[in-house]
């Protein structure tokens, strides 16, 4: 005896299907409503904090090596 459904797929595979399914179902929601407002500024708020960190650690590293080098 096999561990095959009635339908002859294995148990497990049902719900990996449904979960790719409704994963699919899921960003077309998210593509057809669009992104919320606050979105953007979440995004461009993280990007100028990690423009500030590089430009900060740059700066930094460039002082050290003029002063002590």
């Amino acid at each position: 005896m096999t561990n095959a459904t009635s339908s002859g797929t294995l148990p497990g595979m049902t719900s990996v299907f449904h979960k790719m399914v409704e994963e699919e179902h899921h960003l077309e929601d998210i593509a057809r409503d669009g992104y919320a407002p606050a979105t953007l500024a979440i995004v461009l708020g993280a990007i100028m904090l990690a423009l500030i960190a590089i430009v900060g650690v740059a700066l930094g590293v460039t002082l050290v090596v003029y002063y002590f080098g």
